[in-house]
């Protein structure tokens, strides 16, 4: 299954798009006047990231490099800057203080921009996605739709996945006041420990991002189905984080991001990955999914 077959994805950009009118061309050189000096004279952009999250950024089996959609932007966007990128494994948990303690420069990996978060990052959004639910195609849950079928059930997440947990907590609430159980909640460190727990059978679904669960089934022909077909439990944006002392780097790469848009390079390189349906109209900033109309 490709993911640009998910009509889901191409609905979730066109119901929740904000559209702002873009100024002239934005140029590479405008964008990279903006970085700050002490990384323009590094030469280097640090970025943080688990690496297990296909197909938005991981490491394939055997090798050292960084793959996927988000690697590839974030080459175009440093191409453009004037700098190389340097990836620095961490654990999802630990990308927002990674950035506040100046371990990396930027937070990546699949995070999404919110409020919450705001108050402690910056967010470069450049990417529509959505949390869903996998299961086993021969497990007990085949019939059900949404995750309110679960109620009793166990689910397994990644660890600081705040948006598909509060998502997770209110579904739970709702089996409570129907009289039913709720929902258990297991939350490991990496996403490949959470998806072996359903592998393992000690739970009854895996959470995570649409596009990594379907590219997950793409690798596992037969073994594992989504919830519903499509399902999504929760839209959001995924995003790049910044330090709320980094204005210029985070201007930095959306101008240059915007620049890509505008010129056709940002849409090429999702429609590489098979997120064609994922791409979002304008580059912004601090635009979570609870402010888009």
């Amino acid at each position: 299954m490709k993911l640009a077959q998910i009509p889901l994805l191409c609905a979730l950009a066109a119901a929740t798009a904000v559209i702002t009118p873009v100024a002239a061309q934005t140029s590479a050189a405008d964008a990279a006047k903006l970085v700050p000096q002490d990384i323009r004279a590094r030469g280097v952009l640090r970025v943080g990231s688990q690496q297990t999250f296909p197909p938005v950024e991981y490491r394939e089996p055997g090798k050292t490099e960084v793959s996927g959609v988000s690697r590839d932007l974030l080459d175009e966007v440093a191409k453009r800057l004037n700098l190389k990128l340097e990836y620095i494994h961490a654990e999802y948990a630990a990308l927002i203080s990674g950035v506040e303690a100046d371990r990396f420069d930027v937070a990546s990996g699949g995070i999404s921009d919110t409020v919450e978060r705001e108050e402690k990052l910056d967010f470069v959004n450049y990417m529509f996605s959505g949390g869903s639910m996998l299961i086993l195609a021969d497990g007990p849950m085949t019939s059900a739709k949404t995750i309110d079928d679960f109620c009793g059930k166990s689910i397994a997440t990644l660890l600081g996945s705040r948006v598909l947990m509060t998502a997770v907590e209110a579904a739970s609430e709702r089996c409570t006041k129907a009289g039913k159980q709720p929902i258990r909640a297991e939350q490991l460190p990496a996403a490949p420990d959470a998806r072996m727990q359903l592998d393992l059978k000690r739970v009854d679904s895996y959470i995570g991002d649409l596009p990594a669960l379907v590219y997950m089934g793409s690798q596992f022909p037969g073994k594992y189905k989504i919830v519903g077909g499509a399902y999504i439990l929760t839209p959001y944006v995924t995003s790049w984080g910044f330090g709320k002392n980094r204005a210029g780097l985070r201007d930095a790469v959306q101008k240059a991001m915007q620049g890509m848009l505008e010129d056709g390079t940002y849409k090429k390189i999702l429609a590489k990955s098979g997120l064609d349906g994922a791409a979002l109209p304008v580059i912004t900033i601090n635009l979570p999914q609870s402010k888009r109309t």
